[in-house]
């Protein structure tokens, strides 16, 4: 059976309001988010934090030397204990150029991991509701959690953050209520049941707010105890699947992303292997994931 967002992604490239960005335009992304990127980098360099290239960026990376072709957003992750104080320090370091959209305050939360949004930018896709004012350029930040050694306590930790992140997604859909993505995705009948599901789930659980699921998820990711495994329980894979060996991710190793020295996590082979599988063959063109916008602005 397909994801609510692989039928989504179908939907998107048979029409012509939502396009994937020019080539003028991802150029002049991808500038943006290394600019990001390196002004992160800096304040992390100051303050002695880690921040490394994760998920497709890390594939990248490795791959090409940086951004792989068709893609044009950068993840990077930073352990919970860096990222407390990074959070503590963005105001008064970057909060001139940019916003830090943190989870686990319930006003300021727009997903369920944090977002870096580029102010004076304009970014709308299908999921966005065009009238928010957080409609920005974003770089992605995930938190590399401590995840328990113990199997019952990390199983039970995982069913519960697991369901909590599945919950806030059709909250989310339901609360942002986006006219563009009910527009695609009620044009078929598979996709008009999917999100007719997402939608009912999604009222079901709206007795809170958005916020205030995002703000519980993330407590439900956090781990206090220091344990032999870590991951990225926020990651394109959930809890289960990001899950590894603390060594795996610490003491980072090094690499390059188009011409700047970055960190990746230490095995970056198995860290990857676990991700993608073979993530050295290049996929079809048809399993390349690709996003495709409604309005984007650029900043001067």
């Amino acid at each position: 059976m397909k994801s609510f967002r692989e039928r989504l992604s179908e939907l998107k490239k048979e029409d012509s309001l939502l396009r994937p960005l020019s080539d003028a335009e991802m150029k002049k992304l991808r500038c943006v988010l290394l600019g990001v990127y390196d002004d992160v980098a800096k304040v992390c360099q100051k303050y002695g934090l880690t921040v490394m290239l994760v998920g497709g960026s890390a594939l990248g990376a490795v791959r090409h030397g940086g951004f792989i072709p068709w893609d044009d957003d950068l993840d990077i992750a930073m352990p919970r204990h860096d990222y407390e104080i990074f959070r503590h320090v963005f105001s008064k370091e970057l909060g001139k150029k940019y916003k830090l959209c943190d989870p686990s305050c319930e006003k300021n939360a727009i997903s369920r991991f944090p977002k870096i949004l580029v102010k004076d930018t304009v970014c709308v896709d299908v999921w966005d509701n065009p009238k928010s004012p957080n409609n920005k350029i974003v770089l992605d930040l995930f938190i590399i959690e401590n995840i328990p050694d113990s199997y019952p306590v990390r199983l039970a930790r995982g069913i519960v953050a697991t369901a909590l992140m599945f919950i806030t997604g059709r909250v989310q859909t339901y609360q942002t209520d986006s006219p563009l993505l009910q527009k695609y995705m009620c044009r078929t009948e598979e996709g008009k049941r999917a999100y007719r599901k997402s939608m009912f789930i999604g009222s079901l659980f709206s007795f809170m707010s958005l916020g205030k699921w995002y703000s519980l998820t993330d407590r439900a990711c956090r781990y206090g105890k220091k344990s032999s495994l870590a991951g990225i329980p926020t990651g394109r894979k959930h809890y289960f699947g990001e899950t590894q060996e603390r060594s795996t991710f610490l003491p980072p190793s090094k690499g390059v992303f188009e011409g700047r020295e970055v960190l990746l996590p230490r095995d970056t082979d198995k860290y990857l292997k676990a991700l993608y599988g073979d993530y050295m063959q290049i996929p079809p063109p048809e399993k390349r994931e690709q996003h495709y916008i409604y309005k984007i602005k650029f900043n001067n």
